[in-house]
């Protein structure tokens, strides 16, 4: 076979703030090749977006419109992102075109395009306006490097999320859908493992500009194959 499938696709409420749920979906594939398909990744996603459309539409980004390289900060359609760490240059750091394989950041598209890598540091997504919803696809993420892996956010409470962990690299969507409202999350791997997201997608706020309606997640058709769709389609960039 091509790729070692491992996991299964899960959706679970966490306890938050007064008054509040988190929902998480989360699906593994253990060891999935570049390039491959991530059956379990791309149904969680398509359950995420499901789930978070009747708060607003969701936009997702793969950072195929900007450069290669290194930057401590990046613009994002309706939102910003600030990494931390070192920087291991292209393949490992910043905005790469790039791969060393599954066991490394790469592209969750066609294995061809951009994605972001961070080792031993962390990314701060700041949105333009107030979102329910926020979730990426994660790969090259290895066990062996440590198990510790969360996202932190502020509803009105602290919430701090456990994202899974694959022994052999591959492929994991995480995503979470919250009652309340928030403007700002931050992702966080400590260690010194070599790991990438890719389709970084989350609730389009209504100030904003209207995207273009490739961008709206139900304009892509049946939920069944969603998650496949949004990975391997890029949404239209919005205009300035």
């Amino acid at each position: 076979m091509r790729y070692i499938l491992i996991g299964a696709v899960l959706a679970f409420a966490v306890p938050a703030a007064a008054n509040a749920t988190v929902t998480v979906f989360s699906g593994q594939d253990d060891g999935a090749a570049v390039g491959g398909t991530f059956t379990n990744s791309d149904a969680a996603a398509a359950n995420f977006f499901a789930a978070a459309l009747p708060y607003s539409p969701l936009l997702t980004t793969g950072f195929e419109t900007l450069p290669v390289g290194y930057s401590a900060s990046y613009s994002l359609p309706a939102a910003s992102v600030a990494i931390t760490g070192t920087n291991y240059g292209a393949g490992y750091s910043g905005i790469s075109n790039t791969t060393f394989g599954n066991l490394y950041g790469f592209d969750v598209g066609n294995g061809a395009g951009k994605w972001l890598g961070f080792p031993s540091g962390d990314a701060t997504f700041t949105f333009a306006g107030s979102t329910h919803a926020f979730g990426f696809y994660s790969t090259g993420v290895q066990s062996v490097f440590g198990t510790t892996f969360e996202v932190s956010f502020t509803d009105g409470s602290s919430q701090l999320l456990n994202v899974p962990v694959n022994a052999n690299g591959g492929v994991n969507f995480f995503g979470l859908v919250d009652t309340k409202a928030f403007s700002k999350i931050t992702i966080s791997r400590p260690g010194n493992d070599a790991w990438g997201i890719d389709n970084v997608s989350y609730g389009f706020p209504a100030a904003s500009p209207t995207p273009e309606p490739a961008s709206w997640a139900l304009m892509l058709g049946g939920f069944g194959m969603l998650g496949t769709a949004m990975r391997r389609r890029k949404a239209t960039p919005l205009a300035a």
